[in-house]
């Protein structure tokens, strides 16, 4: 499984790295102010012979070293040099620290310049161009202070080559600081950090997904998402003293898990402690309101008929985000003692969450105004039940639930926490016309989803939610039942994961 890194008591620094470097390979870092960057720099003959090499640094911003400023190597074992010979197909790796204590940041040029060796053209003979200087100091670990992560070993398996301008290189993340300095990751970047790849086509949503059918993309509303599909057995994380499994990696990086208990289970398992407890999605099912994870009106009436409560009006009245939802009230209880209270929100990305109250007018529904106990479908009824074409997009800004985001999202969340969408689910393996023990979602009991299916006014006065059933299966209720909650939320994608994702890692 990734087990999610969440460090305490940090040392002042912006993170631990290692760069490699071939024949005159350069790259700039930059270290803020009354900061430390730690790093390994591996360098590595690719020639046809014998090379010198010597290390140097240049300053870009500003030109020369402040005071206050040490660029210099490691000491600690003195075999491994910033300047010296190495053999055709060998690599040498040379621990370093730039320390900055100086009032502002600093941007520096790290770099290696090489030659060919002979008896008379050593390392100490190599030309340097203007700026460039030799790196020649020295720190113990002591003086550059004793952070994690500082052999190459225990990088190698978070690295990845990359070109930059024309440079070859090869980046490893070993650390993350509490100020969240460990660059972000894309989805695709969050992908190959992983180890996963990606399958190529697009899944058959009319078929159940009963084996490992993998990875595979689409869009959402910040890029590229990937998602997992089918019995897949390596998208266990545990954070937070809790066990999850990965849904997506969402199209900024982040990736977005669904609760799955305080103990690591298996496909096919049936469990109650995978939700977090049971509820009504919302007290009241007489009006199209009440399909929302937030509405216009209160849904806080007694357990059962709230007949003769107000009604709403207008579709905007019905669908405003002014009161929380029954269900919205235990996530954000949950979500506030376990993750918030336990010191483990820095890690929790602001996404969104989808409650798709796009009115449905492809299926009948006449005029479907979406208020009141006017007959109306939404969206995903018409995308799962009719057509089996589920997306990641949300296409309402008023749907789209985030806390803080309103250029994404419309910013009316207290904590960053939702349900699966219905569109998830099916995604994952399952849909309306099958049940399906196997894939991933499957606990073998009941649970909310975030999507909402229909109001029937004329038929009954009931609001409905897509669930998920006991078999697997795609489902709705009204949305008084009382069914499972499973919390979704999503890590940033700065976040540290060790392992391989697999339930007995």
């Amino acid at each position: 499984m990734f087990t999610s890194n969440v460090e305490t008591n940090m040392v002042n620094m912006d993170t631990n790295m290692v760069y490699k470097f071939k024949i005159n390979g350069t790259q700039e870092l930059k270290v803020s102010a009354g900061s430390k960057l730690r790093f390994n720099s591996v360098v590595e003959n690719d020639m046809e012979g014998t090379i010198s090499y010597g290390m140097y640094y240049k300053m870009i911003s500003p030109s020369t070293l402040p005071s206050g400023v040490i660029i210099a190597q490691l000491s600690d074992d003195l075999t491994m040099l910033a300047k010296g010979q190495l053999e055709k197909d060998t690599q040498v790796t040379v621990p370093m620290v730039i320390k900055n204590a100086s009032d502002s940041e600093i941007t520096v040029e790290i770099g290696v310049r090489t030659g060919y060796a002979t008896d008379s053209q050593g390392s100490d003979d190599i030309i340097y161009n203007e700026g460039e200087i030799p790196i020649t100091s020295f720190q113990t670990s002591e003086e550059a202070g004793n952070d994690s992560c500082t052999s190459t070993m225990e990088c190698t398996t978070d690295c990845s080559s990359k070109q930059v301008n024309g440079k070859w290189m090869e980046v490893c993340y070993c650390y993350t600081g509490n100020d969240g300095s460990e660059p972000t990751r894309t989805s695709r970047e969050m992908l190959e950090y992983l180890g996963l790849s990606a399958n190529s086509e697009t899944p058959n949503f009319g078929s159940a997904a009963t084996t490992n059918e993998g990875v595979y993309s689409a869009q959402d509303d910040y890029g590229t998402t990937y998602y997992f599909r089918g019995a897949v057995e390596n998208n266990y994380v545990y954070f937070a003293g809790f066990y999850w499994r990965i849904i997506s990696i969402n199209g900024d990086g982040s990736i977005r898990m669904i609760y799955d208990g305080a103990s690591a289970h298996a496909n096919g398992q049936s469990s109650t402690d995978r939700q977090i407890s049971t509820s009504a999605f919302n007290y009241t099912y007489e009006d199209n309101a009440y399909v929302g994870y937030m509405m216009g009106i209160d849904n806080q009436c007694t357990s059962g008929s709230c007949s003769g409560s107000t009604k709403t009006t207008s579709y905007n009245h019905a669908h405003a985000n002014t009161y929380s939802s029954t269900v919205k009230t235990v996530v954000d209880n949950w979500y506030k003692t376990n993750i918030q209270d336990a010191g483990y929100s820095d890690k929790v990305a602001d996404v969104i969450y989808c409650n798709d109250r796009q009115i449905d007018n492809l299926s009948g529904y006449g005029t479907a105004l979406g208020y009141g106990i006017n007959q109306t479908g939404y969206m995903a009824r018409y995308r799962l039940y009719t057509n089996k074409s589920p997306v990641l997009t949300c296409n309402q800004k008023n749907d789209a639930f985030t806390v803080s985001d309103i250029t994404n999202g419309n910013g009316a969340l207290t904590y960053p926490v939702g349900l699966v969408t219905a569109d998830e689910v099916e995604m994952a393996g399952t849909n309306w016309d099958s049940s399906n023990s196997s894939f991933y979602l499957y606990t073998g009991q009941q649970y909310w989803t975030m999507s909402p299916f229909n109001f029937l006014g004329t038929m009954g006065t009931l609001a409905y939610d897509f669930f998920v059933q006991s078999n697997g299966r795609i489902s709705i209720s009204v949305v008084n039942d009382t069914l499972g909650v499973r919390p979704v939320f999503s890590l940033k994608s700065d976040v540290t994961l060790s392992g391989s994702g697999s339930c007995q890692d």
